[in-house]
């Protein structure tokens, strides 16, 4: 399948939106860690070598390897862990399948073992919700759907206020 001029142009600014969305997830983390609330750190992406480094200019070739941990991971005050995915959409909804198969059997896990575990979700950049791993695995049996908008999440919308976004309920 071919894609258009226009396709290429929506799916890198949405991935300049993604990348963005994260950055202001890490300020939001910074500013959590200074008052003690919390200490979490984006998680590297995993890559795979291709090609060995080239000495003389110093590059070596490298891609993603299909990433199976949440975005961010850490500690809440107290020693609760917590992780938790980022997901932006410039669409009015956004799809439950938008977590691989691995990274459901993660938060899974980490969830039975008592992480805070959520899916931060970022509509146009301009308002976020914070929705509970229990509500987005079963989001069909909630919302009779396999994809959410943001009158279903309404009572999950944070705020942006003050340079970051507020996704820590009183610290929780």
């Amino acid at each position: 399948m071919t894609m258009g001029t226009g396709g290429r142009t929506s799916g890198k600014r949405a991935r300049y939106n993604g990348e963005i969305f994260e950055k202001v997830i890490e300020i939001s983390c910074n500013y959590y860690k200074k008052i003690g609330a919390a200490d979490i750190q984006k998680t590297p992406e995993p890559m795979r070598v291709l090609a060995p480094l080239d000495r003389k200019k110093g590059t070596f070739k490298a891609c993603f390897a299909k990433q199976a941990q949440p975005d961010f991971k850490g500690v809440l005050q107290g020693g609760r862990a917590v992780i938790f995915e980022a997901k932006h959409t410039e669409s009015n909804r956004i799809e439950q399948n938008r977590l691989t198969d691995e990274q459901v059997c993660n938060f899974n896990s980490q969830y039975e073992l008592g992480a805070k575990c959520f899916v931060l979700v970022s509509f146009q950049m301009k308002r976020f919700y914070k929705v509970p791993w229990p509500v987005w695995e079963d989001m069909q049996g909630i919302f009779k759907k396999k994809s959410v908008n943001e009158k279903d999440l309404v009572e999950y919308r944070v705020e942006y206020k003050g340079g970051f976004i507020h996704f820590l309920n009183q610290y929780e």
